[in-house]
């Protein structure tokens, strides 16, 4: 069963007194509108494709055969709370299927000209049946907060992410934010670009395998099984510790245009 409940949050954060006689300015407040929807799955659909304007998005796993999907819209301004109430009306959450993928969005139809007060929570427990998880995210943060085998593709702008644990393949692209893998095992040809943010990594690798892991502005933190031989193509000021032998078949790139490289085992 689907629940929306709508309530008014007043949280004063401007507060324009004017001299006695006239009347005060609407302070800045917020409001905030709950989505809760489960979602049934056909036993075919292995994909979750994923689409937020902006919002924090965390990821649990469980043994269901449902999705639980609970949003909590936010909207802050300098409006009354019937202006503010309109504003959460221009929310939506939407969902379908098409072949073996379930795509949800969270979708503002109006203008969203500061993330920080136009934006939604979300929490997704998803099936063990879903092997990929596609997610493209304007502003906000990623946290998969559960283990989870299958494979992450991610498009983002203005996004910081965390995953505690994948066993899979990694795509990921970011114009600015961070990355960090606490632990996981990575498929071959996984990579991570990031224009301006850091990447950390935690992982194992495939045998015969490459991998790339690339920022223009920003540092890369690279933890490597203290047996594993790597062959490393590297850009940028490195400090290796003494893991890196290069030989071996796995391949690194690690690129840090303007920062450093650190190689540490574990």
């Amino acid at each position: 069963m689907k629940r929306v409940i709508l309530c008014i949050l007043f949280i004063p954060l401007i507060c324009l007194s004017g001299c006695k006689g006239k009347s005060s300015a609407v302070p800045k407040h917020g409001a905030a509108m709950y989505n809760d929807l489960p979602i049934a799955l056909s036993s075919g659909i292995k994909t979750l494709d994923i689409t937020i304007d902006s919002g924090n998005l965390q990821i649990y796993c469980w043994d269901k055969k449902i999705i639980k999907s609970e949003a909590k819209h936010i909207v802050r301004d300098n409006k009354t709370d019937e202006e503010l109430e309109k504003m959460l009306r221009k929310y939506s959450v939407e969902k379908k299927e098409k072949e073996n993928t379930l795509f949800y969005k969270i979708n503002y139809s109006g203008s969203i000209n500061n993330p920080k007060d136009i934006y939604t929570d979300i929490n997704l427990t998803i099936p063990k049946q879903i092997k990929n998880i596609h997610i493209s995210q304007q502003y906000g943060s990623i946290a998969l907060m559960d283990k989870f085998e299958g494979n992450i593709e991610a498009d983002l702008d203005s996004v910081n992410s965390v995953i505690k644990y994948m066993k899979g393949f990694l795509a990921y692209e970011c114009d600015k934010g961070t990355l960090r893998l606490d632990l996981g095992k990575l498929e071959n040809q996984s990579f991570v670009n990031i224009s301006s943010g850091n990447i950390y990594i935690k992982s194992q690798y495939q045998n015969k395998s490459a991998y790339s892991f690339k920022t223009k502005k920003g540092n890369i933190d690279l933890l490597f099984p203290k047996d594993l031989k790597v062959k490393l193509n590297s850009f940028g000021a490195i400090d290796s510790n003494g893991i890196i032998e290069n030989e071996g078949d796995i391949e690194v790139e690690a690129y840090a245009d303007m920062g450093k490289i650190s190689i540490n085992g574990y």
